[in-house]
């Protein structure tokens, strides 16, 4: 508003708003740039952690079941062990529920689904695991993918 006031006079009534959407765009990207280059050094220093951002389903619980479903949130993954965090409230902040996965052997990649589920992002991949409470999907991106792998029983070798 301020900036459509002050160029209201020289230019006109349209021409300071349009110029005023196209400031607040402008702004707009380079904020959304430097967020995103932001957030990807906070992934790759979660994933030296051992921290990923992912999702799980159980693939042989019931069709239409809750289980069946992806469930989103954010895993630690260590010494063998996957301990899933899920996300249920509203602003996206991890509950005090943990579930931990042990025995961990790998099947593989999977293909995605012909239409992509929307708890899974667009660069993810899916990976097939046994663990000690049964047969897991974990959709993750590439880095969480090369950690998995990298807890895996060398016996069954990674993905």
């Amino acid at each position: 508003m301020l900036v459509s006031s002050i160029l209201r006079e020289p230019l006109g009534f349209w021409p300071s708003v349009a110029l005023t959407v196209v400031i607040i765009a402008a702004f707009a990207l380079v904020v959304a740039r430097l967020a995103a280059s932001e957030r990807e050094a906070r992934l790759v220093r979660d994933v030296e952690r051992g921290l990923i951002e992912c999702a799980i389903r159980y693939p042989k619980a019931l069709p239409g079941s809750l289980s069946s479903r992806w469930e989103r949130g954010f895993a630690e993954v260590n010494d063998g062990i996957i301990k899933f965090r899920p996300l249920f409230d509203e602003m996206g902040s991890p509950t005090e529920h943990v579930r931990e996965f042990s025995e961990l052997s790998s099947y593989g990649l999977l293909d995605l689904p012909p239409k992509r589920p929307a708890e899974l992002k667009r660069s993810w991949k899916i990976a097939a695991i046994g663990t000690d409470k049964g047969d897991l999907e974990v959709a993750t991106g590439e880095a969480g993918l090369s950690l998995l792998a990298g807890q895996i029983d060398r016996a069954t070798g990674p993905f």
